[in-house]
């Protein structure tokens, strides 16, 4: 399904009814990381899974920035009709949630961190990294190195595929764009404004998005429960989807309903 909003051609997944969950995936990746979550889920509540821009099927037709993103991420909800959302994000998914508080902080029920930072000491570094690889590769190739070193858990063969094929069909020039606007990205100033429930979550084997910027989070914003992931890395809800999703519906399940 697909909706034409802030200028580009958003795709997304949708399932159940209720109260809306929006699924936010991480740089490079689709919608389809979130598929199993979706299945689970939508017994209880409206559940929506995005692709960004450039990313899964999505357009790729303006200059990606934060802003860009998050305008997005909030005409999809117009267009949905969805007043407000528990927002639920990993890595890059997880800056444009606490991006979404700084920016439309009403639109938002609850708050779920997974394998996210605040800032980066230098963002730079990862930037350079990306660009360095990518100058010499192509995304199908890239997507299946990426997927032999991120996954620290036993995901299922299904959940591999379905991480090399999104990179594989991420745009290059949108990659990098996102790369440039996610890594730069700094919400430490956002942190102690959020009134909203929020779950942090990390994996325990995570070395991309190291534990310490999840400790960072569930420290600095009011009232933050912190869910360490067993033998999960970057991705936990690939990785350990039992423990990952015990961890959310616990979560989710203790927020008061909206009226």
């Amino acid at each position: 399904m697909y909706v034409e909003v802030c200028g580009e051609r958003i795709a997304y997944d949708e399932a159940g009814s209720g109260e809306t969950i929006l699924f936010l995936h991480s740089l490079g990746a689709s919608k389809g990381i979130w598929r199993e979550q979706l299945r689970r889920y939508s017994k209880h509540f409206r559940c929506i899974a995005c692709d960004a821009p450039g990313h899964g099927e999505s357009s790729h037709r303006r200059q990606i920035d934060a802003a860009s993103i998050v305008a997005c991420h909030v005409g999809l909800l117009d267009a949905l009709d969805v007043r407000r959302a528990h927002i639920v994000g990993v890595s890059m998914g997880g800056c444009w949630a606490m991006e979404l508080w700084r920016r439309a902080p009403g639109r938002v029920l609850s708050l779920a961190l997974c394998d996210t930072f605040a800032s980066l000491a230098d963002p730079q570094a990862p930037i350079h990294a990306r660009e360095q690889a990518l100058a010499s590769t192509d995304m199908a190739t890239f997507g299946r190195e990426y997927a032999a070193v991120v996954f620290k858990g036993s995901p299922t063969e299904a959940a591999r595929r379905v991480l090399e094929e999104a990179v594989a069909q991420c745009d290059k020039d949108a990659y990098l764009q996102t790369a440039r606007a996610c890594y730069r990205s700094n919400t430490e100033n956002v942190l102690a404004t959020i009134t909203v429930p929020t779950l942090v979550v990390t994996g325990e084997l995570d070395d991309r998005v190291v534990p310490a910027n999840s400790e960072f989070l569930a420290a600095h914003i009011p009232g933050a429960r912190l869910a360490v992931i067993p033998g999960a890395g970057h991705l936990p809800q690939l990785d350990n989807p039992v423990a990952f999703d015990a961890a959310l519906e616990s979560f989710i399940g203790a927020v008061p309903r909206s009226t």
